[in-house]
């Protein structure tokens, strides 16, 4: 029944998706006004597929009990910025453009983008505090687009996957599915411009499974949508200061690959975390998954997870029925 849900999710998310991103095209392509709304799509078609199902849309993960997780993709984000900044230097393919950010030793000039706490002259650690503050909020007023992704893919999809192929393997396979989401798009010339077909065929769904190994796991440990959703926003956010703040003096496709190895590098601590106490991951995921009763849990799961409550009935109900065939015996 979950196989056919997953079905029909897909069905639903992929045809409308492309038929929006048809019509995307024939009004402007990625500059297209109506771009933003094609992130609210996978969402949408989760919702469809809960409420004709016993699933309840309300046990996606809607609190934010584990708030302090809204920090680390922040912090990650800005680690890989300044990872590919310092590669692009030290090996000559690229440098800071001083577009955005200015650094003049110990101090920072920010003539461009809008921070919360200032745009004037600061310290260095001060800048830090500064950006990461504006980061946050804008991040959190991202996912009006956000969520839609992310409740269809991570709130929905994703525990799935993981239903139909594992954990690890389900993780990578919902990866590959959302990358090729992207294909119509990325065709159109959407963040690889100059080279479409490799950009839409290898290097978008190769991105999207490091990306959504973070995602999954934030999504794993949080129990809350709204981490992955501003998380998400959060990465767009600063990649974009990336791309708009290096001058690429090599192959700018450089760019590109540097910035998905160091993803791929956060994805594979990712799932050594969570593989770390892998029987215990069933804990880990959001309320409709971690079930109390054994009916729920699908026969796909990996062999590992213990079913200690199984085996204890199973004892129970033979120690029972040896215990009436010896009072019978005894009448």
């Amino acid at each position: 029944m979950n196989n056919n849900n997953l079905k029909r999710f897909l069905w639903i998310t992929f045809v409308a998706s492309y038929a929006w991103q048809l019509i995307i095209f024939f009004t402007g392509g990625v500059n297209s006004f109506l771009f933003p709304l094609l992130m609210w799509i996978p969402g949408l078609s989760a919702i469809i597929v809960l409420m004709s199902t016993s699933h309840k849309l309300r046990k996606i993960g809607w609190g934010l009990r584990r708030w302090w997780y809204l920090f680390p993709p922040i912090l990650i984000s800005m680690g890989v910025v300044a990872a590919e900044v310092f590669m692009l230097q030290t090996f000559n393919l690229g440098d800071w453009s001083n577009e955005i950010f200015i650094f003049r030793g110990y101090m920072v000039d920010i003539p461009k983008i809008p921070l919360i706490l200032g745009n004037h002259t600061q310290r260095i650690d001060f800048f830090t505090v500064n950006f990461v503050l504006s980061i946050l909020l804008q991040s959190v007023l991202g996912c009006v687009v956000t969520l839609g992704e992310e409740l269809g893919w991570r709130g929905y999809a994703q525990k799935e996957f993981i239903r139909k192929y594992g954990l690890n393997k389900g993780l990578i396979v919902l990866g590959v599915v959302w990358g090729y989401w992207h294909l119509p798009i990325i065709l159109m010339g959407y963040n690889f411009p100059h080279h479409r077909i490799l950009g839409a065929l290898v290097l978008m769904p190769l991105g999207t499974i490091f990306l959504g190994i973070f995602l999954g796991w934030l999504y794993l440990r949080s129990k809350s949508i709204w981490v992955p959703a501003s998380a998400h926003a959060a990465m767009n956010l600063t990649a974009m200061v990336l791309f708009n703040g290096v001058t690429m003096s090599g192959y700018g496709l450089f760019q590109q690959i540097i910035w998905i190895g160091l993803w791929g590098i956060v994805a594979t601590f990712c799932l050594i975390s969570i593989n770390w106490k892998r029987p215990e991951f069933r804990m880990l995921l959001p309320q409709d998954t971690s079930s109390r009763s054994l009916n729920n849990l699908p026969a796909s799961l990996p062999a590992d997870i213990p079913l200690m409550r199984h085996i204890e009935h199973r004892n129970l109900s033979e120690a029972s029925l040896l215990k009436t065939r010896d009072h019978g015996c005894r009448r």
